[in-house]
């Protein structure tokens, strides 16, 4: 039977590791290589899948909160205001009259065409088959950054439980190898 103080630190893994998924001031990494550092590998490995776990929690709240704001109204009047604006470019461009916002909104155009370009493939890549293969690539590597894959996915077609498994397994393989690496030296 564990003593108290490994169970505090397994729950605090578990802690950190949720409050650390949806903000990037708490790096859950660090904490994981601290306990690595001062304790026994068991111990190590038991916090560093907790942190996985409370990981995992927290994407799962931004996938579920990327899911609801897809649906939104408030969202959909945004679409619909900035449809309503493209259309205006659109036609003053065909025109040939200066379309409507001034030098800095015209200067950021192709900025946000490409911004709607990548957005797009990341929403199409994670609704496809290899899905569930960005996440556990993002939870294992960290690239593309989770946070931002845990939005996409939220947007996309990808089922709950593929993220869920995906994200688990992808920081499992990422907290559990940081917990061993100290034993290594």
């Amino acid at each position: 039977m564990p003593d108290a103080g490994t169970i505090g630190l397994v729950a605090l893994g578990l802690l950190v590791g949720a409050v650390s998924a949806v903000t990037p001031f708490l790096p859950v990494e660090a904490y994981v290589i601290g306990v690595a550092v001062t304790r026994s590998p068991t111990v190590a490995v038991a916090s560093a899948l907790a942190a996985a776990v409370g990981q995992t929690v927290g994407k799962v709240l931004l996938f579920y909160t990327a899911r609801g704001a897809a649906s939104s109204r408030w969202l959909e009047r945004l679409r619909e205001r900035g449809a309503k604006e493209a259309a205006e470019i659109t036609a003053a461009e065909e025109a040939g009259v200066e379309p409507p916002g001034g030098p800095v909104r015209r200067a950021l155009r192709p900025v946000g065409r490409w911004l709607k370009r990548v957005n797009a493939l990341g929403i199409a890549l994670l609704s496809g088959r290899w899905g569930p293969a960005v996440v556990l690539l993002s939870g294992s590597v960290g690239i593309p950054p989770l946070l931002a894959i845990a939005f996409y996915a939220g947007t996309s077609k990808m089922s709950v439980r593929a993220f869920v498994v995906a994200c688990l397994v992808g920081r499992a393989i990422r907290f559990v190898a940081l917990a061993l690496v100290p034993d290594l030296f």
